[in-house]
């Protein structure tokens, strides 16, 4: 059976675990490199990793994404390692962070977002540009970047709430659609979508879904689903396009 690799930024907890546990389960030739600042004290993937069902097929990749240097090491780590067979078919940038949620628009100071920025854009661009040629070499081609609703002008931008935030995803948003531009004519699909209104920890365990349940969706409707013709899209978890 021809292998699936994803490689999934922070991967230790919340959704880029449900995304790793989800993809494992939803693809038996699936395999998972688990990126994480500190894998080694991230008991629950190390218990997924080690499950019979996935044997050596999952791989715990050290990665922190604000940190350029450490980011093109880890590539060629896992370059490296011998567990990619061809190369990657996915990367999913999932790692992210919401800050500063409370200061209103009109008090934003550049540090607020940029507290956001160096995370949500800067670290997707570190990662995106040391695995670029990792993917390359495989056959999938596809690139996912977790958004948000409230990247979306036309649905969230006639409120007050998480302006900071706000400015994070939807600067992530036309970047992934310029790298779309680039890429879709090389045989890329390169796909941003709304996770939901999750029940984690970033929430406050507030939310519409749990973890679990919106993991299985995007697997189902965003991960197995993406096809060239959706290259550019900016989805819901249900496979529904939002609104910019």
């Amino acid at each position: 059976m021809s292998t699936f690799t994803y490689l999934i930024t922070g991967a230790s907890r919340s959704l880029g675990l449900g995304y790793t546990r989800a993809l494992l389960a939803a693809r038996p030739e699936a395999r998972v490199v688990a990126a994480a600042r500190n894998p080694s004290s991230a008991p629950d993937l190390q218990a997924l990793a080690k499950e019979d069902a996935n044997k050596d097929r999952v791989y715990l990749l050290q990665l922190d994404v604000e940190d350029k240097e450490q980011v093109a090491k880890a590539a060629k780590e896992l370059e490296a390692s011998g567990f990619l067979q061809n190369g990657l078919d996915a990367l999913i940038h999932n790692a992210g962070v919401a800050l500063n949620h409370q200061v209103k628009p009109s008090q934003l100071e550049p540090e607020h977002v940029l507290d956001n920025l160096n995370v949500n854009v800067f670290g997707v661009l570190n990662v995106n540009k040391a695995f670029l040629p990792l993917l390359g070499k495989g056959k999938g081609k596809q690139v996912f970047s977790l958004s948000s609703v409230c990247a979306s002008l036309e649905q969230w931008g006639n409120n007050v709430m998480t302006p900071a935030y706000s400015v994070s995803k939807a600067a992530l948003n036309m970047w992934m659609s310029k790298l779309a531009a680039e890429l879709g004519p090389k045989g890329y699909t390169v796909i941003m979508f709304h996770p939901g209104y999750v029940q984690t920890d970033m929430n406050q365990s507030k939310g519409d879904i749990t973890t679990e349940e919106a993991a299985d969706l995007a697997v189902k409707n965003v991960f197995l689903a993406a096809k060239p013709e959706l290259n550019g899209a900016f989805l819901r978890y249900s496979g529904e396009k939002m609104p910019w």
